[in-house]
């Protein structure tokens, strides 16, 4: 994309600067500095406006997809924090259970034996 701006600024000079300048303002950055001097025709061909608006809406589907990038990475790093408490939650689980069971059983104290009232021996 830069590669293609300047080229067209180098055929086209301050024309295509003005041009990109009004249309598409955040890529002014990428544009050879402003030559004083203007060219006396202020005049552009049609097929240059049409090469420069093909190239705005260019730019403009390359920054909807990384704002769409950006939205995507954003919940990539919600879902992996969430996997990363759910493998902790799940760590823990597993070293509970660990503990659990090669724990020494609790010494329970002895049950007093049954107490088992006497018969009648009257039958």
């Amino acid at each position: 994309m830069a590669f293609a701006l300047t080229l067209a600024g180098q055929s086209y000079g301050d024309q295509l600067s003005d041009m990109i300048t009004a249309w598409a303002p955040s890529v002014a950055w990428l544009l050879p500095a402003q030559n004083p001097k203007k060219t006396a025709d202020g005049a552009t061909s049609p097929e240059l406006a049409q090469q420069i608006k093909l190239i705005a809406a260019d730019l403009a589907i390359v920054r909807r997809n990384m704002g769409q990038l950006a939205a995507n990475q954003d919940q990539f790093a919600a879902k992996q924090e969430q996997m990363n408490q759910n493998i902790a939650m799940l760590q823990q689980v597993e070293q509970d259970v660990r503990q659990q069971v090669l724990a020494p059983p609790a010494l329970k104290p002895p049950h007093p034996p049954a107490h088992n009232p006497p018969q009648s021996s009257a039958r």
